[in-house]
């Protein structure tokens, strides 16, 4: 079985093709904290123009995704661990808050979909293929969002993502780390398919606060064992 499935063709204008690349890219931790996005490398590792590039780069910066530099070069920034710290709380907020939703409104294609691609992390982990398992959690936890089938959620979390994306990246989680959180996606998926929202959010927030120490350097308040069941 493979990994993942082909990610759809490119539609809509250039400049919006470029800009949800860079996002995904940040999202899914490609980029590292600190790391300088130069205008014209990315254009040609694009394929494109300098301006459909310039355009997503100044986007993103408007979304605090990216900050700009004394020499007008773009920058991933770097977070304080307070910063990170509140990036995970406000995670927390968002995506246990609407967790109950999904439950309540998945269909048979959202947990085929998330079955997929928690396979696919877990083969990726096997393997020690870091960057194909941030991709594939990525994927996962976008289709929990979609799941819950709430209008504006996905313009609040994605900003949050791409944030976080390049810390995640930064800790580099190891074999065992990976396929514990791919247990913990399993709890998940076992509470989605019961429509018990209460269980699918303990398992997701115990997902969420595995790695609070190692991304904020101490344990979030708050914190729940991981799920049992």
């Amino acid at each position: 079985m493979p990994d993942r499935k082909p990610d759809p063709a490119p539609t809509g204008p250039l400049h919006e093709q470029v800009f949800r690349r860079l996002s995904a890219d940040l999202m899914a931790g490609r980029f590292a904290a600190g790391q300088k996005l130069p205008l014209r490398a990315l254009a040609a590792e694009m394929g494109t123009s300098l301006m459909p590039v310039r355009d997503a780069l100044q986007r993103l910066e408007s979304l605090g995704a990216l900050v700009g530099t004394a020499g007008r070069t773009m920058m991933v920034p770097r977070l304080s661990p307070e910063q990170r710290a509140d990036l995970l709380r406000l995670r927390l907020m968002l995506e246990t808050g609407v967790i109950g939703a999904a439950a309540e409104r998945r269909s048979e294609a959202d947990l085929a979909d998330l079955s997929e691609e928690n396979t696919g992390m877990r083969a990726a982990a096997e393997r020690g293929d870091t960057a194909a398992f941030l991709a594939a959690n990525l994927r996962f936890h976008r289709g929990l969002a979609a799941a819950a089938r709430i209008h504006f959620l996905e313009a609040l979390l994605d900003p949050l993502w791409m944030r976080l994306g390049p810390v995640v990246r930064d800790q580099t989680p190891d074999r065992a780390n990976m396929l514990r959180t791919a247990e913990y996606h399993d709890a998940i998926l076992r509470g989605l398919l019961r429509r018990d929202g209460a269980a699918a959010r303990a398992a997701l927030e115990a997902d969420v606060l595995d790695g609070a120490p190692a991304l904020t350097g101490a344990l979030l308040p708050g914190a729940s064992p991981a799920p049992q069941d």
